[in-house]
């Protein structure tokens, strides 16, 4: 049986946490062994928390088949990420079915909840792909990440570039930066969702900055910064006909990290932004790590979703007293013979 976690759940967690996998680099990374935290924070505010730990309890003999999922609930919009597994995979060892229930569990539990989508990010070289397959999910994406060079950091020193702090009414532009830079397929699969490049401040963690680029009052580069006590990551969109600008936003947002030089720095570009990548690797950056990012559209059950949308339709047909008295009622009978007639 899958069910949400309670607070006597914690001690399984802590225990089958050492055996499970962070799937995304992101987290991987930045928040190593982070799991039983945030399943602690969940329990005891649930309200201020977006994580959602579920629990499989097929027996209870000895814990054997028990496994549990972490997701994060993306703020503002209908979707999730997937972002913890456990027990981890093993070749012969039947956890690819506790995975596999796991997910179909996920996909049921969103669509109730009117979730759109459900993301993942994986290993490209993980057999965990293939599972995820099994349940429906469709790879649209590789991200390749490079970690900085420490020791080339400071030879690459040039003119950075002006950057502000991004805002709300900055949202117009994002979309028309990230419909400029992002193939179709990738807008289809992320439901056009620029909204991923506004920085969101609560409901996730570590400390997250976002800044933009302008020239002649048109944006075109954004930068993301999120930092932890581990480390710190990058992501950049530039627009096509700014890309020789690449390194310097890099390096104006490596004067903007503010670290000891003891943390890490990653930098993540997915593999349509072969341009800015080799920009990179000229600023310090090596390849360290790709993944497949994943997605899961959600079917929404008709019944629930006309629900919804026939009070708005409703709403929207409402006759105007004052606009109705101005048309005879004979006069649209005429109206609608006459075009009957025509067809």
């Amino acid at each position: 049986m899958v069910k949400p976690l309670s607070l006597r759940d914690i001690l399984l967690v802590a225990k089958l946490q050492k055996q499970g996998v962070t799937l995304d680099l992101e987290e991987r990374l930045l928040y190593p062994r982070a799991p039983v935290r945030a399943a602690i924070a969940a329990g005891l505010m649930p309200a201020m928390s977006n994580v959602v730990t579920s629990i499989l309890r097929p027996t209870e003999d000895h814990g054997a088949g028990l496994a549990f999922v972490q997701t994060r609930l993306r703020p503002g919009r209908p979707e999730q990420d997937i972002i913890f597994v456990a027990p981890g995979l093993q070749k012969g060892n039947g956890r690819h079915a506790l995975w596999q229930r796991l997910l179909a569990h996920l996909c049921v539990r969103a669509g109730e909840m009117g979730h759109q989508r459900i993301y993942v990010r994986l290993d490209s070289a993980a057999d965990t792909v293939q599972i995820f397959k099994n349940v429906g999910f469709l790879a649209y994406a590789q991200e390749d990440v490079y970690l900085l060079d420490p020791d080339l950091r400071c030879k690459q020193a040039r003119q950075a570039l002006e950057l502000r702090r991004q805002r709300p009414a900055d949202s117009w532009s994002l979309q028309r930066l990230y419909a400029a830079v992002t193939p179709q397929a990738v807008q289809v699969a992320e439901g056009l969702a620029q909204g991923q490049w506004q920085v969101q401040k609560s409901g996730f963690p570590g400390h997250r900055r976002g800044y933009v680029w302008e020239n002649q009052g048109e944006i075109l580069a954004v930068l993301n910064v999120h930092s932890s006590q581990t480390g710190h990551w990058l992501r950049i969109m530039v627009h096509p006909a700014a890309n020789a600008e690449t390194p310097s936003l890099l390096f104006a947002g490596l004067r903007l990290l503010k670290n000891t030089g003891a943390e890490a720095v990653y930098c993540s570009l997915r593999t349509y932004q072969s341009e800015l990548a080799a920009h990179a690797v000229t600023c310090g950056f090596r390849p360290c790590g790709s993944q497949q990012v994943m997605v899961k559209h959600i079917t929404v059950r008709a019944r629930d979703f006309l629900t919804r949308l026939l009070p708005v339709f409703e709403r929207a047909i409402e006759v105007n007293p004052a606009t109705s008295s101005m048309v005879p009622s004979h006069q649209l009978v005429n109206n609608g013979k006459k075009q009957s007639d025509r067809q």
